[in-house]
């Protein structure tokens, strides 16, 4: 039987997808212990010429092609392909850490974890190691506790909420029919949140196994002004579902972080907006105020993130002159 599948979605990363196979293919299991799926999505360069070439050379590769449909599809199509007991996700611009399988296996095995988390590098297009900010890093906690989905989200996960930062037990997202909303972006944190509240036994491991890819062309720095505004639109989105998750949860440490994430996104789709579609600006001001939102909560934050929500909730006009937000697009 195979141990492990692991779902590589493509598209359109010619100049990457070779360093983040090759990477797949150093590990420290056997190859017949894991098969790698690659989801061809409608790639138009020539990804899907060098995933075959890997294909002819390596029996645990197999590729599965469809029309373009975004990464949650891709990721969908590859749970429902998938022939292993457990699951990883990698995005075919990153890569993982050589001889780094075995390790997650063995806890994820021996522990009977429905979810296990390990920890991340952030790199630049030359392999250059990116220092995480404080936000990024604060209140992400690794330890060998094993929880449940509920204590995990109010005391360990943090902000980071990233599918490719986990390995799960393929039955439990099956059988909870734990897959991506195919129609936003930003469909990590619906995703990874749901999976949570669903989880009995949840670990951490402190250990570097994924080396994530900041380049240009991601889809947050898309230069099209629809993709902008959908950008948006699907930000706001998360945020009204978050709110709306939040009051079916009982556990009062949830809800706290269900809050301070609403607060941390507004602040996300704020500097997405002024940098890139500041003629939305006033609209996400609008909707901050609003009796469903005001005022913003912290959880764990910051004295930085604190400051920051405390002027938002006084003047979100004075938030954007420090900011440096553009006013005109902002009304009195």
């Amino acid at each position: 039987m195979v141990r492990l599948s692991i779902i590589v979605p493509v598209y359109n990363v010619e100049n990457y997808l070779s360093k983040c196979l090759d990477s797949l293919l150093e590990q420290d299991i056997p190859k017949n212990d894991y098969e790698i799926i690659i989801v061809n999505d409608g790639s138009t360069d020539n990804s899907l010429t060098i995933a075959e070439s890997y294909v002819d050379k390596y029996s645990n590769i197999r590729i599965i092609t469809q029309k373009n449909l975004g990464l949650g599809a891709s990721r969908n199509t590859g749970i429902r392909k998938s022939k292993g007991k457990y699951l990883l996700f990698v995005d075919s611009d990153d890569y993982l850490q050589p001889d780094c399988l075995g390790i997650l296996m063995e806890y994820i095995e021996t522990k009977g974890l429905d979810i296990l988390r390990f920890n991340y590098v952030p790199v630049n297009d030359k392999g250059e190691l990116i220092q995480k900010t404080k936000n990024t890093t604060y209140r992400i906690i690794f330890n060998d506790n094993v929880v449940n989905g509920e204590t995990f989200i109010s005391e360990y996960l943090g902000w980071a909420c990233y599918a490719w930062l986990y390995m799960l037990n393929a039955a439990f997202v099956k059988n909870y029919l734990l897959f991506f909303n195919e129609e936003i972006f930003f469909e990590d944190i619906e995703w990874l949140i749901r999976a949570l509240l669903a989880a009995k036994r949840v670990r951490s491991i402190d250990k570097n196994v994924y080396y994530y890819l900041q380049r240009k062309g991601s889809i947050t720095k898309s230069q099209g002004k629809s993709k902008r505004n959908k950008v948006v639109d699907d930000m706001l989105y998360i945020v009204d579902w978050l709110h709306v998750k939040s009051e079916t949860v009982d556990n009062l440490k949830v809800r706290l972080w269900f809050k301070g994430m609403i607060t941390q996104s507004f602040m996300g789709i704020l500097s997405y907006a002024h940098k890139e579609i500041p003629e939305r600006v006033n609209t996400i001001i609008n909707m901050l105020r609003s009796d469903k939102y005001y005022p913003l909560k912290s959880y764990h934050f910051t004295f930085k993130q604190w400051r920051n929500m405390a002027l938002l909730n006084i003047s979100p006009k004075f938030f954007c002159i420090l900011k440096g937000i553009r006013l005109k697009f902002i009304k009195s």
